[in-house]
């Protein structure tokens, strides 16, 4: 009986993954992210230890007439979770970005069309760091002390023109969460965010809601070398 059962379980979790939509070229590249999007969903996660928790900020960032932000930064606070004295620090092991425009009715919803027709290419870049840098130009996932970086474009073929292309993209770059470990932080945590010709918004006020998953730890001497180099960046 209980071989059998046994059988049934897995038959029943093998008819679930083999019948999730699969990639269609007749659907067109909206309905194509939005199935990829699902798969990965489905298959990349995963359980979170006994100690994690999940902390919630919402920043809010203007973007001027012309479509642009100069690189920005909001400080989720980690006071409660850092302590030099007592080497407490925070693993993050995921952090997550939710882009929100709250002027759009009802909803909320971030229009992911960034230009309006006059130009070819707009960008929207969001990243989490210890590390303050200067200019959104520099960062990228091998820049010191970033975790993760996520970047949304609009490009257009042929701007303003009668039946011109356009596609829309977005990208999370890094590893998908820090699992089991995570990493240390030992200071506030910083989330930039940069804007060019994101013409759709100018003159708004937008807002991005983040999300990060960890634990708290107790530090090593190794971790507390570690905090020092993070609070001379900051």
């Amino acid at each position: 009986m209980k071989g059998s059962n046994c059988v049934s379980i897995l038959l029943l979790i093998l008819d679930f993954f083999f019948t999730l939509p699969r990639y269609n070229d007749s659907l067109g590249p909206k309905r194509q992210n939005a199935l990829l999007y699902t798969l990965s969903t489905v298959r990349t996660g995963m359980a979170k230890a006994a100690r994690d928790l999940i902390l919630r900020d919402r920043l809010q960032f203007d973007v001027d007439t012309n479509g642009d932000t100069t690189l920005v930064y909001g400080r989720v606070d980690m006071s409660a979770f850092v302590n030099i004295v007592k080497r407490e620090g925070f693993a993050v092991k995921e952090v997550r970005y939710q882009l929100r425009d709250p002027s759009a009715v009802n909803t909320g919803m971030f229009n992911p069309l960034l230009s309006l027709a006059g130009e070819s290419f707009a960008t929207l870049k969001v990243f989490a760091t210890t590390t303050a840098y200067e200019n959104a130009q520099d960062v990228g996932i091998a820049s010191p002390d970033v975790i993760s970086v996520f970047e949304l474009s609009t490009v257009r073929d042929n701007p303003g023109a009668t039946g011109e292309n356009f596609a829309n993209q977005w990208t999370l770059f890094g590893t998908p969460d820090l699992h089991p470990d995570g990493y240390n932080v030992v200071s506030d945590l910083l989330i930039g965010v940069s804007a060019n010709d994101c013409t759709v918004f100018g003159g708004t006020t937008l807002e991005v809601d983040i999300m990060i998953i960890g634990e708290p730890v107790k530090l090593n001497e190794a971790d507390m070398t570690e905090m020092l180099t993070q609070g001379q960046d900051l």
